[in-house]
């Protein structure tokens, strides 16, 4: 904003500079340009907010994503708990071993709080994961937009006199009026675009490291249930 402010100052100073056409040439000169500058600044800082919006609906979607994930390996789980427990329910007690049955079903009941510990530990890997992104992501958003609205027209007058070195500071102006027109979109701004893409694919890289950790949780149960089944019949003698 102080850049802007000094930018319409100068590009609306007034007076005359008879003795010193060239000083007048310098402001002029300043003057004609500062339009165009204004207007890149503009429309680079209005589509660094349409990618900083693209990362923040990305954060939104992964959360989304992830929690429909966690869902399924948790419906998952509470199914075959759910299943196993009507087999023990339906059991005829004077065929199968109450008390045998009972052992069955609070190891059940131990080993789903024991995957839920496993659950735990893959969605606080990720969260690690995504707040690490979210920093690295978001600092570098702010470095870019720094390089967007940096007083880079003022620097013409860097290391030169307005009275002394007019001609200089005009050629200076001219190669920036030349940039301008030559780059309709900065730099910044196709950095921005990478950064969001990376950052997009990291998401999806958390989500898949997520749902393998889950996946491996879950099968162990898989195996678990097999187990117990076995364990009914073969010892409790249950009937399926």
């Amino acid at each position: 904003m102080k850049l802007l402010v000094c930018v319409y100052v100068l590009a609306l100073a007034g007076g005359s500079y008879a003795g010193r056409p060239g000083a007048q040439e310098v402001i002029d000169k300043f003057r004609a340009i500062v339009p165009s500058y204004l207007s890149a600044v503009s429309e680079d800082q209005q589509q660094l907010l349409t990618l900083e919006r693209q990362g923040t609906d990305a954060i939104a979607q992964f959360h989304t994503d992830m929690m429909l994930a966690k869902e399924t390996f948790v419906m998952s789980v509470t199914r075959q708990e759910d299943a196993l427990i009507e087999l023990m329910n339906a059991q005829n007690r004077s065929v199968a071993d109450g008390q045998c049955m009972q052992f069955v079903s609070t190891a059940l009941n131990q080993t789903v709080n024991v995957i839920g510990v496993a659950y735990t530990t893959c969605i606080n890997a990720a969260d690690e994961a995504l707040s690490a992104n979210i920093s690295s992501y978001y600092g570098t958003i702010g470095e870019l937009e720094q390089s967007v609205v940096d007083g880079r027209l003022l620097d013409v007058f860097r290391g030169d006199n307005v009275f002394y070195t007019p001609d200089r500071i005009v050629a200076k102006l001219r190669q920036k009026e030349s940039e301008l027109k030559a780059n309709n979109s900065s730099t910044a701004i196709g950095e921005m675009r990478e950064e969001v893409a990376a950052f997009q694919a990291d998401l999806s890289k958390i989500r898949g490291t997520y749902i393998s950790c889950m996946t491996v949780a879950e099968v162990s149960f898989r195996s678990y249930i097999e187990l117990a089944r076995s364990q009914l019949v073969m010892i409790c003698g249950a009937l399926f």
